[in-house]
């Protein structure tokens, strides 16, 4: 069963490699430059804060976020599963922009990005679908540009995934601005 998902793995990174448009190289390198280190969460929730004082409190779990995602991938779990990326593991493979120097699974990029847009959607909810616009983008990017596999990708997002549901502790958070008068406070779901 392993070896099937992780033949069917090979052949969806390579068909989407096949696939590759020039104009679209720069569009996929700017996301995945957008996603290091979750530098791009933190700037928006930093810019939420700013306007709505009331969300400063998540902006710490923003960085906490980011941080856990990271220890999760890059200090436990790419060392211990140790998948080598496509460019090492398999001849021809085209990268686009750098060769990082790291194992593989799970993406890095893809867990801060989940957990970056997990807890800046629950800060900004009228900008929720544009935020997970952009965590797709930044976790679709590293498969794109030939460093992971798609199920890199996968496992990257459901770490940050956890990590948002941890951090948050799964409350629900009130909006950053006060509720019309005689009307109750709308719930972040």
């Amino acid at each position: 069963m392993l070896h099937a998902i992780l033949s069917a793995d090979v052949a969806l990174r390579a068909w989407l490699s096949a696939h590759h448009a020039g104009w679209l190289d720069q569009i996929m390198l700017a996301f995945s430059v957008l996603g290091e280190a979750g530098t791009l969460w933190l700037m928006i929730g930093a810019i939420a804060a700013i306007r709505h004082p009331r969300l400063a409190p998540q902006l710490w779990q923003v960085a906490l976020a980011i941080l856990l995602a990271y220890l999760a991938v890059d200090v436990a779990l790419k060392p211990l599963i140790a998948r080598a990326r496509p460019f090492g593991a398999l001849p021809g493979v085209q990268v686009v922009g750098w060769r990082p120097v790291t194992y593989s699974f799970p993406s890095g990029h893809s867990a801060s990005a989940v957990a970056g847009a997990f807890i800046v959607s629950l800060m900004l909810p009228e900008l929720r679908v544009l935020l997970w616009m952009l965590a797709f983008g930044i976790a679709f990017s590293r498969v794109y540009l030939g460093v992971h596999y798609p199920i890199d990708v996968v496992g990257g997002a459901l770490v940050g995934w956890a990590v948002g549901i941890v951090v948050t502790g799964g409350r629900h958070w009130y909006r950053a601005t006060a509720p019309d008068a005689g009307s109750a406070p709308s719930r972040v779901i």
